[in-house]
């Protein structure tokens, strides 16, 4: 919200400078982003007359104009605006003139042709950010007079307003925040309204209300034999101080009450409303309109109208319809000024994806007072600067209207801040605030909401109230009461970041997706049931309708994203919770998604190959994270599941409790995308991991005894499995046998069917002394008889 410091200054008196009041504004909630100082201008800025136009000789787009700027001779200057049409007045700018950006105005030639000066916009005058074509002053204007008489300086605070102050959208709003704060009144713009026309406004129009939950206030006046022109200058100084461009004088009056009060308004021509008869209702399905912007809009039944007996003649509390727009031919006019539901508004507005300034101040929250003050304050501008008579009374529909009391308890203020207020100066507070008091006693008093503070609900929101007047900065600083907790290692947090440490170590990159998907992704191949999902009652869209039961779908919507920008190597991870639903019974996981496609690492210049990820490759990464974790004991056993493809695929088992399942991802959950590569993901239940202890990291010394090496090739039927051999090999409980790893699995019909061969490296080592080959020989001979034994095998 753009506010003028002008402007402020009509309705209070500030002392303090701009920077002061900007600090003090922050403090008492007003976050002030950007402080601006335009109008500062060059005396060599002047009004001029515009005496005649004509197209340049050598270009087609620029105009070549004889200028009166009060002077004895005129001058020739050429502009490439549009509107440079004799008869206006304009500023010119003229030799020697320094422009707000730092440009000096110079004689010179474009296309051939001597300019003297340039004629400006709002944008070279540092007065908008965007302008079309020059800036057209009043008619009134003095030719010669230096432009500052007419847009004198100012300075204009940006302030960031939060969503639940609307009050603060208006100058009124804001500068009833700084009486509060420098301790001095309000002043408001006195009323007076001159009833000239010899009709009431009753036997001119009508005003129906068809849901009045989505407008509980409806008023309008007419204002007959107006004049449409240009506003005068100070009007436009205003407007264009705050960045919005000056149209005409009804329109500039309606947006300039708009920032005055924060009240929307809308001026419709009284006569190409069919019947004089204004209708707030919902629209017909598919109906349409035409906006002031000429966009044509389809509505739905949700959308609320402002129309005639025959027609749409504006989106409610958005933007007016092109069919009953104010032009130069109009006469008379029907003021708007209503209250409409925010909900209604914000839904329509996004729908739609229309924002202004009305819908931006509507969707927050309107003042239901201010409807009828607004009106009022518009009504008589109106008849001041168009000439116009106003029809005697005002329609106003309105449902009733109760304001809520709050009860304020001192000790509560004083218990909650930590300070030591006298009720004296907290009823001083909500005094200042126009907050007014309808009881009050020695413990507490009752606060009658105003209608334009929508954020008032509880009596929290009045101590906050106190706190931001009183200031934050004089609340005194209280030690604060420590307990002393568990341990580090015990805190969840803690055993949650060791988890997501150790697989970024493991190279992979961390995603974050939202806890919401798709329902159809929930259930695609899942193998989870629809009533075992947990819907949203409200969901921002149908890719976000259910709870995730699964992280897999999440993730393959970031593989999908990566792969169609080109992105095919991946090796990710997410972290997050998942909830499904039993029976009555919520329950929520955290579950970690390892996901991995393409290239382990690309092609390199020397003989080694690409090589893509594989089974195995998931499996180690696995295998590395629970390592890491200090958890040895764990397995893998071969599952089919509808997520992954037959014969590819493990549960993951930890001391016996299953905690995961991984392997490469079912060509019916990646149909329709672009892979090059296959897709291999793990899911894993960190919940069981959380349980146990953190491991406290250690080293081992490097050995300083060598090892030995010795190797068992053997045949078994295809059935055996490599765990089944660990598990062998463990039950040998040998302290000097290092490891062991698989480096061969042979196929061969010379083997027999059915059957394969498997080859193994043992490493022996004794960190104490040197093994001899004689004693390897002896405990690799007995290693050798444990596996025949244990398992059924031949030893090639």
């Amino acid at each position: 919200m753009k506010v003028s410091l002008n402007w402020l200054k009509k309705y209070v008196d500030i002392k303090a400078d701009v920077k002061e009041l900007s600090e003090k504004l922050s403090l008492a909630g007003l976050e002030v982003e950007a402080i601006k100082t335009i109008g500062d201008l060059s005396d060599n800025i002047v009004v001029a007359e515009i005496l005649s136009r004509e197209k340049h000789p050598n270009a087609d787009r620029l105009s070549l104009c004889k200028v009166n700027v009060g002077k004895d001779a005129d001058l020739q200057i050429i502009c490439g605006a549009s509107n440079c049409d004799a008869g206006l007045k304009v500023p010119v700018a003229l030799i020697g003139a320094e422009m707000p950006g730092g440009m000096k105005i110079k004689k010179t030639k474009l296309r051939g042709i001597l300019s003297e000066g340039m004629i400006c916009s709002s944008v070279e005058l540092g007065l908008a950010e965007n302008a079309e074509g020059i800036l057209k002053l009043g008619t009134e204007s003095r030719v010669g007079a230096n432009i500052k008489e007419i847009f004198k300086a100012d300075t204009v605070i940006e302030i960031e307003v939060t969503p639940n102050r609307p009050d603060w959208l208006s100058h009124i709003g804001v500068a009833r925040e700084i009486a509060a704060i420098e301790k001095t009144k309000l002043k408001l713009p006195k009323l007076n309204l001159l009833e000239e026309a010899d009709i009431s406004v009753h036997e001119l129009a009508s005003v129906e209300i068809k849901d009045q939950e989505l407008c509980p206030r409806y008023t309008a006046r007419v204002i007959k034999d107006v004049t449409i022109k240009s506003s005068p200058d100070w009007l436009k100084d205003a407007l264009l101080s705050v960045g919005l461009r000056p149209i005409n004088n009804v329109v500039d009056i309606t947006n300039y009450v708009m920032l005055e009060c924060g009240q929307p308004l809308h001026a419709f021509d009284y006569n190409k409303l069919a019947d004089h008869l204004i209708v707030v209702r919902t629209a017909d399905k598919n109906e349409k309109i035409t906006t002031l912007d000429e966009t044509e809009l389809s509505l739905t039944s949700k959308n609320l109208l402002i129309a005639d007996s025959e027609k749409a003649v504006a989106l409610a509390g958005i933007m007016g319809g092109a069919t009953s727009e104010i032009d130069l031919r109009t006469t008379d006019i029907l003021l708007e000024s209503a209250a409409f539901n925010a909900t209604n508004i914000r839904r329509t507005a996004k729908e739609l994806g229309l924002s202004t300034d009305s819908s931006h101040r509507f969707e927050r929250g309107c003042d239901f007072d201010m409807v009828e003050f607004a009106s009022a304050r518009a009504t008589q501008l109106l008849c001041e600067l168009t000439g116009g008579k106003l029809a005697s009374g005002m329609i106003d529909v309105k449902a009733e209207s109760k304001s809520a009391e709050i009860v304020c308890r001192y000790d509560a203020v004083n218990k909650t801040l930590g300070t030591d207020i006298s009720s004296v100066e907290i009823v001083s507070i909500f005094e200042r605030l126009e907050l007014p008091i309808v009881k009050e006693n020695t413990q507490s008093c009752t606060i009658k909401c105003p209608s334009f503070r929508l954020d008032l609900e509880r009596e929290i929101d009045l101590i906050e109230e106190i706190a931001r007047i009183y200031g934050l900065n004089n609340i005194p600083a209280v030690p604060i009461l420590a307990r002393i907790g568990g341990e580090r290692k015990e805190d969840s947090y803690y055993k949650m970041q060791n988890i997501r440490e150790n697989l970024l170590a493991l190279g992979l990159d961390e995603c974050m997706n939202y806890s919401f998907i798709n329902k159809n992704d929930a259930l695609k191949n899942t193998g989870i049931t629809e009533d075992s999902l947990v819907e949203l009652l409200n969901p921002i869209s149908e890719d976000m309708a259910v709870m995730r039961p699964v992280m897999l779908p999440s993730m393959l919507k970031v593989l999908n994203h990566n792969i169609s920008r080109k992105n095919n190597d991946l090796s990710i991870f997410e972290i997050g919770k998942t909830i499904v639903r039993n029976k009555n019974k919520i329950s929520e996981a955290y579950q970690t998604c390892i996901l991995v496609s393409g290239r382990v690492h690309p092609e390199r210049y020397s003989t080694e190959k690409a090589r893509e990820y594989d089974f195995y490759d998931l499996k180690g990464i696995v295998e590395g994270f629970l390592d890491a974790q200090g958890n040895s004991d764990y397995r893998f056993e071969p599952v089919n599941s509808k997520m992954f493809s037959d014969g590819i695929s493990a549960e993951l088992f930890l001391a016996d409790k299953r905690i995961g399942i991984l392997g490469e991802v079912s060509d019916k959950l990646t149909s329709g995308m672009r892979l090059q590569y296959p897709v291999f993901a793990a899911l894993i239940n960190i919940e069981k991991l959380l349980d146990l202890k953190v491991p406290v990291p250690s080293h081992k010394d490097i050995p300083a005894t060598p090892s030995t090496t010795r190797d068992i090739s053997f045949t078994c039927t295809n059935s055996l499995t490599h765990q089944e051999v660990i598990d062998a090999v463990r039950d040998f409980d040998c302290t000097v046998l290092e490891s062991v790893e698989l480096f061969d699995i042979f196929y061969d019909k010379s083997i027999g069917e059915n059957k394969k061969s498997m080859a193994y490296s043992f490493i022996y080592r004794d960190s104490m002394k040197t093994l001899k080959d004689k004693t390897v020989n002896k405990i690799h001979c007995k290693l050798t008889n444990h596996l025949i034994s244990s398992l059924d095998i031949e030893i090639r």
